[in-house]
């Protein structure tokens, strides 16, 4: 007898990582913004030099470089994950960077 039931298989495509050039600027947006209000990150300069890569105008886009940069490395996607896994590693970088600049 021949049955029409087909086994499930879950979906693993949510699971496949991004190229970097493949983020959507918007999702990486979301998630750079959450972490500047989450580690209260003030507007400015300050952090181009020490997050970003020069090129960057503002505390916030320093900050979405090295999130971007992050992502890559840690092969992540943007979301609650990338979030929890981020959260701790920008708030160690930044307390590192305080400590090595000269007080403002």
């Amino acid at each position: 007898m021949h049955s029409n039931i087909f086994p499930i298989r879950p979906n693993h495509a949510h699971l496949e990582q991004p190229e970097p050039h493949m983020l959507k600027r918007e999702d990486v947006r979301k998630l750079t913004a959450a972490l500047v209000i989450a580690l209260n990150i003030a507007p400015g300069k300050a952090l181009i030099l020490s997050l970003g890569q020069g090129h960057e105008t503002s505390n916030f886009e320093a900050v979405e470089s090295w999130v971007r940069a992050a992502l890559a490395r840690e092969q992540l996607r943007p979301g609650k994950f990338a979030l929890q896994s981020l959260l701790p590693a920008l708030e160690s970088r930044l307390h590192t960077v305080s400590e090595t600049l000269p007080q403002l």
